[in-house]
């Protein structure tokens, strides 16, 4: 798939020391001056809007921000000497990037009240920038509710477990069953085959086909777009289809938001109509011997010979009891004849599952 870019979110952390949440690429807190902390994570803000700002944005594209080993403070990358300390920041470490944050979000979020101070706060605010009361403390805890038991009944559990059982034996009593024969001796009571060959003649015929792999002699074409195939790479005559936006953490203070798209590409097909080789008859010959030929064709200017067809029965009469066998090709069926003694393997549903000469 494609990434499409779309653009660039600014995250926010929230500060160790006073639990204020600060724009992810603010340095240092903005309620009580602390750098943000090396195993700080940012994340994604409640609303999310992209960054407009040609500063900002540049900012936010430079990839993983380096955290200063002297005063901890983030520098942008490319960055020599601390923005905060003036220290050399060339052994600092860059931060972690690449983690999928979440879907884009551009509804607002309301804030929410204060119990302390009944000042508006952000609804994933845990300590109220204006009189620094914990939020996470003062809400208070859902009953918990008591646990619904929701097993099946014994004789539910136990039904259930014999039904399977019961199935399983029934598949495995099935096998055996099919498997397993006993040996009868028959006679061959009857013979029978039917041999064909299909006659074709050129008629016009109703096709359809990729305008590329349309015939030169094709009349009545008639063609429009349909879909033809999905490429991950933009293609032409394609429309993109595109999931979900979600952000990726740049390690900037800064998301990049981007969406994985699709392109599904469109072809011309065609409808059109040529002649082709038409089966228009078919020559048969039948009997009940044991010396099957093919049929004679009579084929008139323009007809030629098409594929041949065989079939073939043979019956076997054991103790007044009748069973049929499909030989599979004229060499086999050759090898019986009427009266001829055969040993069949016979399983329990009365089909012949094996068939020697006795």
């Amino acid at each position: 798939m494609t990434e499409k870019e779309l653009g660039y979110v600014e995250l926010e952390w929230t500060c160790k020391h006073c639990g204020t949440i600060n724009p992810g690429m603010k340095r240092v807190c903005t309620n009580c001056g602390a750098p943000i902390a090396q195993d700080d994570k940012f994340e994604l803000p409640d609303q999310q809007e992209l960054i407009t700002e040609k500063e900002k944005l540049d900012e936010a594209k430079k990839g993983p921000a380096i955290q200063c080993p002297y005063c901890n403070v983030l520098n942008p990358t490319g960055t020599k000497l601390c923005i905060q300390c003036g220290g050399d920041i060339q052994a600092g470490l860059a931060r972690q990037a690449g983690e999928v944050l979440g879907a884009y979000e551009t509804a607002p979020v309301p804030d929410k009240p204060c119990p302390f101070c009944n000042q508006p706060v952000k609804a994933n605010a845990q300590r109220c920038p204006n009189c620094g009361g914990n939020l996470v403390e003062s809400t208070p805890l859902a009953p918990t509710p008591t646990a619904v038991s929701k097993k099946n009944p014994i004789w539910l559990i136990i039904g259930g477990i014999t039904l399977g059982v019961l199935c399983l034996a029934s598949i495995i009593v099935f096998i055996v069953m099919s498997n397993r024969t006993n040996d009868v001796t028959a006679s061959v009571s009857g013979m029978q085959w039917q041999l064909s060959i299909d006659i074709l003649e050129k008629q016009p015929v109703q096709k359809s086909a990729w305008n590329e792999d349309v015939p030169a002699q094709a009349q009545d074409v008639s063609c429009q777009d349909e879909y033809r195939e999905t490429s991950d790479i933009p293609a032409p005559n394609s429309t993109e289809v595109c999931g979900t936006p979600y952000t990726i953490d740049v390690g900037s203070g800064a998301g990049k938001v981007v969406q994985d798209c699709q392109y599904r590409i469109y072809a011309s097909y065609c409808d059109f109509t040529v002649l082709d080789w038409t089966v228009v008859n078919t020559a048969v010959a039948q009997g009940r011997d044991s010396s099957p030929v093919w049929p004679l064709t009579n084929l008139l200017a323009g007809q030629l010979e098409g594929n041949r067809h065989e079939a073939y029965q043979v019956t076997f009469d054991a103790d007044g009891q009748t069973y049929s066998y499909a030989p599979a090709d004229i060499a086999e069926f050759s090898q019986f004849d009427i009266g001829s003694q055969w040993i069949l393997g016979i399983n329990t549903f009365g089909d012949i599952k094996d068939i020697r000469i006795k």
